[in-house]
């Protein structure tokens, strides 16, 4: 019974959001994960990780957990930052999912594995229905400002990872028992897949499903023909898809993105740094990254798991992943070619294979890394002998549970910090201060809390509310004591100080602000805001004309230059 539970909740991970929260779309997915991991630690072993991807595994860890320490923010690092808080916890969960993988399903056990198929095709089912209803204009998780939604998975590339490794693995069951559940689940994962719009997603699928049919299934060559030119067919048919394929905007931002990433971890090649991406590539971007990818939505990743793993724990921890993945691969190929009629360890092969092709241009997070590293168990987990001693599952199953209390924790602090964002919009300073603390008691070990509290109460003080900027000032010199660097903290403390007057404070602040990130232009703003109260005309003149080049669809510096000119001509007469 535990074993059908755990599968169950590792399928059904991708599925869940928090109605109403903030970012509604991390937390609750590891609450699954990890509740999958405390209930496989509880079931009858099947099977075990083999020794080597086990050692190299926690060798990446212990590497990963030294880099937290060596880094700037070694707080910070060890828990991860927002939006998707990949330190310590999060990779112990999912190497959690991957144990769990092999252990309940590591000798096939004819049940687990009926078990394991059906909620695959529900999960299918499920994610293609709310999938249809995001296109549809229809969705159910809540609003989106994103142009692509991704449903229930928060991002559209996302979607379409998670459709690819359903569908990767019901083709290849569907091959061997073609029953209306499985052909209902493939054909819904396809076209949660198409809808997604994700290049690398579908590409993707192309390579996974003609590898099935090159390794075993050749005679299955034509319905995997068929399927890729329905797949094809309905790509090019779907406006919203058909132009993010042809699109070459974002390909040419990606190679920027990688080269400034390489900037990035050469300046800490030995150590890296987990989590200070985002602080970190500020200072690298250049003229030609303001061209193409512009100033607004700056990366927490260098959207690559190669120069993922290099920025965070340096050439070890990427030499380390690179090994990860050698072993598994070789570990799935060994297990293809011991037992070529098992069509589950086929189809976990492709969607591991998948998976780590999808992510060559794109970046881990809960919603889809989960089910990977769970499914990435399945195909690389050796049968064991059911005798083993209880302590240690348990143990891993008690520590589960314990991080099923933090990320539900974390989960009912976005609900706080929605709530109080809302009044912050509806103008009620007091009842915002006291949903930001609750936010932050129930995560009191995440500093960004903090810094998306100043950023939320920075728009009421800078419009002249004296408590906002009071609270501004606390909760931004909360978010820098743990991330100095962190771009939308400072902007906030010199907001909050130059609305108290203390130009002087607010100079020195955005001096290094613009020093950190000479390419953001809401520095440069703020900047000539306070030299212009400081009758520093020229120079005031200096940074918003800078900004206005840096950003020219933002026409708060033409605004403030006119107003600027307007109150000179007025002093004149």
């Amino acid at each position: 019974m535990p074993s059908r539970v755990a599968i169950w909740l590792f399928c059904l991970s991708p599925l869940v959001w928090i109605p109403g929260g903030f970012d509604r779309f991390v937390f609750p997915k590891l609450v699954l994960a990890t509740a999958g991991i405390a209930a496989a630690g509880l079931a009858v072993r099947a099977g075990r990780l083999p020794k080597p991807v086990a050692v190299v595994a926690v060798a990446g860890l212990a590497w990963f957990a030294l880099a937290c320490l060596l880094s700037p923010t070694p707080w910070a690092s060890f828990f991860g930052r927002w939006p998707r808080y990949e330190g310590v916890p999060v990779l112990l969960a999912y190497a959690g999912c991957a144990w769990a993988g092999a252990r309940l399903l590591g000798n096939r056990r004819r049940a687990d594995v009926e078990t394991l198929a059906t909620a695959l095709s529900v999960t299918s089912l499920l994610l293609g229905f709310v999938s249809v209803c995001s296109a549809l204009g229809w969705s159910i998780e809540g609003e989106s400002v994103e142009s692509r939604t991704g449903s229930v998975l928060g991002n559209a590339t996302d979607q379409g990872m998670v459709a690819m490794m359903l569908a990767a693995v019901l083709f290849a069951v569907w091959s061997e028992r073609r029953t209306p559940l499985l052909l209902a689940g493939l054909g819904a994962s396809a076209l949660t897949l198409v809808l997604s719009g994700s290049r690398a997603s579908l590409l993707a699928a192309v390579v996974v499903v003609a590898g099935q049919v090159l390794l075993r299934r050749r005679e299955l060559a034509r319905y995997a023909a068929g399927a890729l030119v329905v797949l094809v067919g309905l790509a090019l048919a779907l406006p919203q898809t058909r132009d993010r394929i042809t699109e070459g905007r974002t390909i040419e931002g990606r190679w920027l993105l990688w080269k400034e990433s390489l900037h990035v971890g050469a300046d800490r090649w030995w150590s890296g740094g987990p989590s200070t991406f985002v602080d970190a590539i500020g200072r690298h971007k250049d003229a030609d990254w303001v061209r193409v990818i512009g100033t607004r939505n700056p990366p927490d990743s260098p959207h690559s798991w190669l120069l993922q793993a290099l920025v965070a724990g340096g050439i070890p921890l990427l030499l380390l992943a690179v090994a990860l993945a050698v072993l598994v691969l070789r570990a799935g190929w060994l297990a293809v070619r011991r037992a070529p009629e098992d069509s589950l360890t086929l189809g976990a092969l492709a969607a591991t294979v998948g998976y780590g092709l999808a992510l060559l241009p794109n970046f881990t997070v809960a919603g889809s890394t989960c089910l990977a590293a769970f499914l990435t168990g399945v195909l690389v987990g050796q049968e064991a002998s059911r005798t083993e001693r209880p302590a240690l599952p348990r143990a891993l199953a008690g520590v589960a549970a314990a991080g099923v209390v933090l990320f539900a924790l974390g989960a009912f602090a976005e609900r706080s910090l929605s709530t109080g964002i809302h009044q912050v919009l509806g103008h009620d300073t007091a009842a915002a201060q006291q949903a930001f603390d609750q936010a932050h008691h129930l995560r009191p070990w995440d500093a960004d809390v903090a810094m998306l509290a100043a950023q939320a109460l920075a728009a009421p003080a800078d419009g002249g509310d004296p408590e906002a900027a009071r609270e501004t000032e606390r909760w931004a010199r909360r978010s820098l004591d743990r991330t100095p660097d962190t771009y939308a903290a400072g902007l906030a403390l010199a907001v909050a100080q130059r609305a108290q007057g203390d130009l002087d404070g607010a100079t020195r602040t955005l001096d290094r602000l613009v020093r950190l990130y000479p390419t953001e232009p809401g520095a440069r703003i703020e900047r000539g805001r306070v030299r212009f109260g400081r009758r520093d005309v020229d120079g005031a003149r200096a940074d918003l004309a800078e900004a206005r080049r840096l950003d020219p669809r933002d026409r708060t510096p033409r605004r403030l230059l006119r107003e600027i000119e307007k109150r000179l001509g007025a002093g004149r007469s």
